[in-house]
């Protein structure tokens, strides 16, 4: 079983609070919590309740996998499928998609 890194999860809310270009206030406001509630939880110094993380997860457009441990669902069937389709139409084409999609996950980090 994996320990919970609170340090860790609060860095990658203060990350996407960031990158939606929200100040901690705003947050607060969105999730209805205390401006000083999501700075303890973004410093690592406070643990959230399940309804609280579910908050945060549907604000920031995140998952609760990304945010708990940093890892993307393997079972977003969506990507799934599209992948299994282009592998079905060769490596080129799969190594076309996987080039685009690397390319669009850049873009988006600098938006």
């Amino acid at each position: 079983m994996k320990n919970i890194d609170y340090i860790a999860i609060g860095n990658r809310i203060r990350n996407a609070r960031k990158n939606m270009g929200l100040s901690q206030e705003q947050l607060a406001e969105k999730c209805g919590l205390s401006v000083s509630f999501i700075g303890h939880i973004e410093r690592g110094n406070r643990k959230m309740s399940l309804e609280t993380l579910i908050t945060l997860c549907e604000v920031l457009n995140m998952s609760a996998d990304y945010l708990l441990m940093d890892e993307m669902p393997e079972n977003d069937m969506v990507l799934h499928e599209i992948l299994n389709e282009t592998k079905k139409k060769g490596a080129f084409n799969y190594s076309k998609l996987t080039t685009i999609v690397k390319a669009l996950a850049e873009i988006i980090e600098k938006i």
